[in-house]
């Protein structure tokens, strides 16, 4: 062999050595096997990909947690299908795990930042599962006894339109013809069924939209896609911006206020039609809060048990779910965040916020006061409250003192 044959193989052989190594790793392209990163304990969820900023949010808090440091690795499905996971550990992970990094690792990354990737290990099973309905909305089937179901944060559903529609509210009834018969249903302008973006049956926003409306979900007319940003770009991009119209989680519109509409939604039996939020810029979510805008559900999250002593098989599994479903006083030690503020931050109400309350997917409200309302401190972190403030000193005329605002209990 020829010196130069000689440098070029070596050269081959280094290529391979590199990549091989995966230099990316830890990054958002890493394909290397999650236990094998010094990560700290790596919990392993499956959830909905409404609840995707929730992960990369909560991740990013919890990897920084001194206290207790841990990872959120999550892949994303329908709800229905993430149910029948938990009940019936259907399939080991064969998805790229998506997980955030720490602030030592990249300190300006944020929920809107792609998440870094690993592989999950082989035969690894979800430690929690989630869905963003009530599971009756899925099946009649009641949880096997060691899974455990925690009502978690109220998840709104909205219909979009891209900013250059005229369009600003359409009523249920409206909706059922839209969505159920498509052309056919002469609802103008939402006639042109390769406008309409829907998500298929096992997701949420479907499922939840269908119970609102009457249309089952296999019954919709239009263009059907498994994820949101895919009807989120299809909205985006529409070449007949007034005919177009979507489904979305709340949060995900959120954040695509700039390019965009959310449209007003009357119920059946009301009189006007409401924004998730108090007004058309808002944040607030008041109108769900307070009973208004009907399209929503509580997210759950599943996870084991053993069912002879009731104690979870993954502790760091049950301090992740207490974090995010408000049981922070269960969470020991106590994070170095409120886990509150996170919920609210990526457009989700925690229950403690919530003024109304339902049984399943489309029931009707019924007043509902939270054991210890965080109804004040909700407001003032998505945009501002009107309650007093309070602290030793400044104790409460009427309420409870509770993170420096009068609740009222």
């Amino acid at each position: 062999m020829t010196r130069l044959a000689y440098l070029i193989a070596g050269l081959a052989l280094a290529s391979a050595s590199t990549a091989a190594a995966d230099p990316n790793c830890p990054g958002p392209s890493c394909t290397a096997t999650c236990d094998t990163l010094s990560l700290p304990p790596i919990v392993y969820f499956q959830t909905g990909d409404t609840q995707t900023n929730l992960m990369k949010a909560m991740g990013r808090k919890l990897r920084d947690n001194t206290p207790r440091p841990l990872t959120i690795g999550f892949i994303t499905s329908g709800s229905c299908t993430n149910i029948q996971e938990a009940y019936h550990k259907t399939a080991a992970i064969s998805a790229t795990i998506s997980y955030a990094p720490s602030t030592a690792e990249v300190a300006t990354w944020d929920a809107g930042s792609a998440a870094f990737t690993c592989k999950a290990p082989a035969n690894t099973f979800p430690d929690v599962d989630n869905s963003a309905v009530f599971n009756s909305a899925c099946t009649s089937e009641a949880p096997p006894n060691n899974v455990v179901v925690n009502n978690g944060p109220i998840q709104a559903y909205v219909m979009a339109v891209p900013e250059l529609s005229d369009q600003t509210a359409m009523t249920a009834e409206e909706a059922y013809f839209v969505w159920g018969f498509g052309m056919a249903g002469m609802i103008s302008p939402w006639t042109d069924e390769s406008n309409m973006f829907m998500r298929t049956v096992t997701k949420s926003t479907q499922i939840t939209w269908s119970d609102s409306i009457g249309v089952p979900p296999n019954r919709w007319k239009g263009s059907a896609f498994d994820q949101s940003a895919q009807v989120l770009s299809s909205l985006q991009n529409s070449q007949k911006p007034e005919a177009a119209i979507g489904i979305l989680g709340d949060e995900v519109y959120d954040g695509a206020r700039d390019t965009l509409n959310v449209l007003a939604f009357r119920a059946y039996g009301q009189y006007a039609a409401y924004y998730p939020d108090s007004t058309f810029t808002s944040h607030d979510k008041k109108n769900l809060r307070d009973g208004h805008y009907t399209v929503w559900s509580p997210t759950t999250y599943m996870n084991y048990i053993d069912p002879a002593s009731g104690a979870p098989l993954n502790d760091d599994a049950q301090y992740i779910i207490d974090l995010i479903i408000g049981e922070d006083s269960n969470a020991t030690p106590a994070p170095n965040f409120a886990a509150s503020d996170v919920v609210a931050s990526v457009g989700l109400v925690p229950d403690c916020a919530m003024q109304v309350q339902r049984a399943f997917d489309g029931g009707p409200l019924s007043l509902y006061s939270a054991p210890e309302s965080c109804k004040c401190r909700y407001e003032a972190t998505v945009d501002t409250s009107t309650c007093a403030t309070c602290d030793d000193s400044t104790p409460c005329s009427t309420g409870v003192c509770r993170d420096g605002y009068c609740e009222a209990n």
